[in-house]
């Protein structure tokens, strides 16, 4: 599989059956998941954790409240190591790409708390944290990116093609009417295309900059297309084969955000975790 969060797989994971591998010889299963450990937070002295702690305890109020940035532009070098440490990286990355910004936005072990940096022509402008579902900068971006210039739809067709032309009327219809609350899935996985299809719908929906991996014992990746609210949405198992391949037109996959349980989790954690200092 490929390493470009953006990459979009066409070939689906093959079927097994008996006759075709007489001794079953099926893909290994995932031995084990990373799992988060705190840190022995007991043996830090104040100077270790610096302004660290208090960071935390604005995060753990919005955690509770509404969702906010927490700037990190007051914490001093030891408080930064110490958010780092006690935050450390989760399993969801988001990049998103302009020709004069780049985004990293990752998540925290803890779900729900993402680490926002923004560079502008190479110069870090924004370096904070965001709680909430997903940071409101991918909303924003989302809208910025598929506003100027969206693909048109296809009028004539190459040879080769069997759904791509009914899809991409489905797909374009869609696209221009997106509840927020109600959408839209269309499971390539379950439609026969043709080699032509997937790269029509590759080429004519493109790719806008914005790309999400999250990671369990498989990868979902998500890339955002040219076209707005249209996203694909790929899932692949642990050897790194295309087991599911969707469009969403959403405003966001809902894969991608936090739960609010998962919100209250993280709070009550990190709660626990500042506690051993005390």
């Amino acid at each position: 599989m490929q390493d470009d969060p953006a990459f979009i797989a066409t070939e689906t994971a093959p079927l097994i059956r008996p006759h075709d591998d007489p001794e079953c010889a099926y893909p290994p299963m995932p031995e084990a998941m990373a799992t988060f450990t705190p840190p022995p937070l007991h043996a830090l002295s104040p100077d270790e954790t610096g302004g660290g702690c208090a960071v935390l305890r604005t995060v753990i109020e919005r955690l509770g409240s509404a969702p906010g940035i927490v700037d990190l532009a007051s914490c001093d070098p030891a408080g930064r190591r110490f958010v780092d440490e006690v935050l450390g990286e989760g399993e969801v990355l988001i990049r998103i790409a302009a020709p004069r910004d780049r985004l990293t936005i990752r998540e925290s072990v803890f779900a729900g708390v993402w680490r926002v940096q923004h560079h502008v022509d190479g110069e870090l402008r924004r370096d904070d944290l965001e709680t909430g579902p997903v940071p409101e900068a991918v909303y924003e971006w989302a809208e910025r990116l598929t506003a100027d210039g969206p693909p048109r739809r296809p009028r004539v067709f190459p040879e080769g093609l069997m759904n791509a032309p009914a899809l991409l009327t489905e797909i374009f219809d869609h696209s221009g009417d997106c509840p927020a609350d109600r959408p839209h899935v269309i499971n390539l996985s379950l439609l026969p295309l043709t080699p032509e299809d997937s790269s029509f719908l590759i080429d004519t929906l493109g790719l806008a900059g914005l790309s999400i991996l999250a990671r369990g014992y498989g990868d979902c990746r998500v890339s955002l297309t040219r076209l707005p609210n249209v996203w694909w949405v790929q899932y692949f198992n642990s050897p790194g084969q295309l087991i599911l391949n969707t469009l969403e037109i959403t405003r966001l996959p809902a894969v991608v955000q936090a739960a609010p349980e998962d919100l209250e989790d993280s709070r009550e954690r990190i709660a626990e975790a500042l506690a051993q200092l005390k």
